[in-house]
């Protein structure tokens, strides 16, 4: 019987270096990146919504960064304050051309769409970001709000934790 002596190559210390950095590269996520969430604790949530259709003569410069946002069917909720002054969009209304065959746009002179930013202090809970106790905008829902005299029906388009 002989005895055969280990010896280490080149390629052998590559296997080695290639396992360690994967080691160390798992050990780092499942250590030390723990961003986890935990439920109760209090954050700043900033939404953005988008108001389609409104009439620009008589709400062009109706909202302002700092006004109040409450619920429209409960004044006494409290959602959040105005960050960003609002953005003015163009408003294109969608149509049915039948010369064309096909779906048209057109510009509404009289209407514009806002887009609106604020912030509001939310707790994590299981179901998601909850503010005063029970209104919840998850992104691609609508919410009926009062911004001062201003009433509208607004969508949720984005939504994002400060800190």
């Amino acid at each position: 019987m002989t005895d055969k002596k280990f010896r280490l190559n080149i390629i052998d210390i590559l296997i080695l270096l290639v396992l360690a950095v994967a080691v160390a590269v798992l050990a780092y996520i499942f250590v030390f990146s723990d961003d986890t969430i935990i439920e109760g604790e209090r954050h700043t949530v900033e939404y953005v919504v988008e108001v389609n259709s409104v009439n620009k003569d008589a709400f062009l410069n109706s909202i302002a960064e700092g006004d109040i946002i409450t619920l429209e069917d409960n004044r006494n909720k409290y959602v959040g304050t105005v960050s960003k002054q609002p953005q003015i969009l163009d408003c294109y209304k969608a149509g049915y051309s039948n010369e064309e065959n096909k779906e048209v746009y057109t510009l509404a002179e009289d209407l514009i769409d806002l887009v609106i930013t604020f912030t509001a202090e939310a707790e994590h809970d299981e179901w998601g970001y909850c503010i005063s106790d029970s209104v919840y905008i998850p992104v691609n829902s609508s919410i009926n709000l009062m911004i001062g005299d201003f009433r509208c029906t607004a969508f949720c388009v984005r939504n994002t934790v400060l800190d």
